[in-house]
């Protein structure tokens, strides 16, 4: 995915933590009216750095150049091996997880062939919480402790290396990579379209609400993923019952290589773009991305909201014992 493209699923994050219904929390010890207040205490301190996401979430392409190895997990299907492979679970509002339960290549082995973007969730989580704490610690103003700008600066930037794992061809071990820079052009081009953007300051223009501001030009695609989040249910749950966050990233890679065989099965894999697009499988091509688009937008929000919770319940909330917690700011 592309700049762009990256700072809206982030931005779209926020505003699913900040608008969403969340009916259940599939266990965890949590309760529905805990984990809504949470949410909404990290919208309101997200809210202070907003002006960061296109930086934060573009630094893993732009900074640190990991692509070659934490983007994404390469995964082929395996001819050789007679075992079945048992897929992890997901939350069931997740839209890719249901539809591709019904692949041919379900629970068929696979190879894993390269990528660590499992890893990199799980350490970029970790590290969060346990920057905040070092924070908590520290007198303001200590310069060993980092501020809230580094924080947010780190919460998008952990958006980015999930949204890659919801992109199908980042778990694809096939040679995909015209159909892949097309695809994810295709993609930036329709948030560029849809969203007033203040490219020269890298930031969106802002509705009265505080997220990108639609223009009338707004692209069916990215209108079908802003109204699933706002009338799916928001799960806080991973899906499976001990799942870290490494876990449920590997979950989230096993049904995006599924779903690139369905995007781009064997018949389109040497097209070109111009060929794709008037191949039958596209005709699907924009409600496939709505769906992964936002099932991206909740893993986004859902990973951020665990970390923030342990966080919160490490520290402030049990010396403070505010069920309203004080927000940290720079």
């Amino acid at each position: 995915m592309k700049r762009y493209t990256h700072a809206w699923l982030a931005m779209m994050a926020i505003k699913r933590l900040d608008k969403a219904d969340i009916p259940e929390t599939e266990g965890r010890g949590k309760n529905p009216q805990q984990v809504a207040k949470y949410a909404k205490s990290l919208v309101r301190w997200f809210k202070n750095y907003r002006d960061f996401v296109v930086q934060g979430a573009w630094y893993p392409d732009e900074v640190l150049c990991d692509q070659g190895s934490s983007h994404g997990r390469k995964l082929e299907h395996d001819t050789i091996s007679l075992e079945l492979q048992p897929f992890m679970t997901l939350p069931k509002t997740m839209e890719v997880y249901n539809l591709m339960q019904k692949s041919e290549l379900f629970e068929e082995p696979y190879a894993d062939r390269k990528g660590n973007v499992c890893d990199r969730c799980d350490a970029m989580a970790h590290n969060i919480v346990d920057n905040f704490k070092i924070q908590f610690r520290e007198e303001k103003g200590n310069p060993i402790g980092p501020s809230s700008t580094h924080m947010a600066l780190r919460f998008f930037m952990m958006s980015h290396y999930i949204a890659d794992a919801h992109m199908p061809l980042h778990c694809d071990a096939r040679k995909l990579d015209k159909l892949h820079a097309a695809i994810e052009g295709s993609w930036e081009d329709q948030v560029w379209a849809s969203y007033y953007i203040d490219d020269d300051n890298r930031r969106f223009f802002y509705d009265r609400d505080g997220y990108p501001l639609a223009t009338d030009k707004m692209s069916a695609m990215i209108t079908a993923v802003e109204e699933k989040l706002l009338s799916r249910p928001f799960c806080y749950g991973w899906g499976g019952k001990d799942y870290s966050t490494r876990d449920y990233i590997k979950a989230v890679t096993e049904y995006s290589y599924l779903m690139a065989h369905e995007m781009i099965p064997e018949a389109c894999e040497k097209l070109s773009w111009s060929q794709y697009k008037k191949h039958e499988r596209f005709q699907r091509f924009d409600e496939y991305t709505a769906m992964l688009m936002a099932d991206a937008v909740d893993s986004i929000a859902r990973a951020w909201l665990h970390v923030w919770i342990r966080y919160r319940e490490w520290g402030p909330d049990k010396v403070v014992g505010q069920s309203d917690p004080v927000l940290p700011v720079d």
